[in-house]
């Protein structure tokens, strides 16, 4: 069995707010979702963010923000 998350973003009407519409989502086997859920939990943690939300585009672009942190490119364990 897996666990689905699917989300979207911007919007299908013509003309729209943005000039895309995005739909993703990501399957984890059941099995391993409490491995995930600790690794992601653990980041949250030693980022201080514990009560916020983790947006894939904040990871993707590149902010000012995150060339202050020293090593913030090797700060996420890897999965295992």
């Amino acid at each position: 069995m897996y666990l689905c998350y699917i989300d979207e973003s911007g919007t299908p009407d013509i003309p729209g707010n943005t000039s895309h519409s995005i739909l993703a989502g990501i399957a984890i086997p059941a099995d391993r979702w409490k491995q995930c859920d600790n690794i992601i939990a653990k980041v949250k943690q030693d980022g201080d963010i514990r009560n916020n939300e983790i947006h894939t585009s904040w990871m993707l672009r590149p902010y000012s923000e995150q060339h202050k942190i020293c090593n913030s490119d090797s700060r996420v364990p890897e999965a295992g």
